[in-house]
């Protein structure tokens, strides 16, 4: 049965974090987390289609770019459920910053794994999930989405910048 990350207010809303819930398709998964907990309905859905406020991820990949609500899962796939992030959390997505590299830096600078593509730092924590690559002409740029949130998150929003910038050197 596929899993469910919860994050922030969709934890407030359900009291879980962590979840298994039927369905062979994303939309599957959600119309039943949706009956389950009802009040998700208006924060996941605009009308039949997913809410762009909100981002779904499958494996750390954004399902908008995959097959939509109409992905298919596996019994052991598990998606990541993040609401729009509020407050002016610094989020960007950046090109040619591997996750791979992007949790190297985060586990030199003192970062602690909780989960795929979720670190946690000192008065911060950092989700990120490869996001569409940029397409110009026959040359495709991989991007990754990064969202910071907490106390010192702009600061550490701003050194992963830096660092992106740089080329990742």
């Amino acid at each position: 049965m596929p899993k469910v990350n919860l994050y922030a207010t969709f934890r407030d809303l359900t009291g879980q974090s962590h979840l298994e819930v039927e369905g062979r398709t994303v939309g599957e998964v959600l119309e039943n987390l949706v009956r389950a907990y009802p009040k998700l309905r208006e924060e996941l859905f605009e009308g039949e289609a997913l809410a762009e406020r909100v981002s779904v991820f499958l494996e750390g990949r954004d399902v908008r770019y995959l097959e939509g609500l109409s992905t298919p899962l596996s019994p052991e796939a598990t998606l990541d459920l993040f609401p729009p992030v509020a407050g002016g959390a610094p989020e960007a997505t950046f090109g040619a910053l591997p996750p791979w590299l992007l949790e190297e830096y985060l586990v030199s600078w003192g970062g602690r794994k909780l989960g795929e593509g979720h670190y946690a730092l000192p008065g911060a924590t950092v989700r990120f999930a490869e996001a569409e690559p940029l397409r110009v002409g026959s040359l495709s740029i991989p991007q990754l989405w990064v969202g910071v949130e907490g106390e010192e998150a702009e600061a550490w929003f701003n050194r992963i910048a830096f660092a992106a910038s740089r080329g990742g050197g």
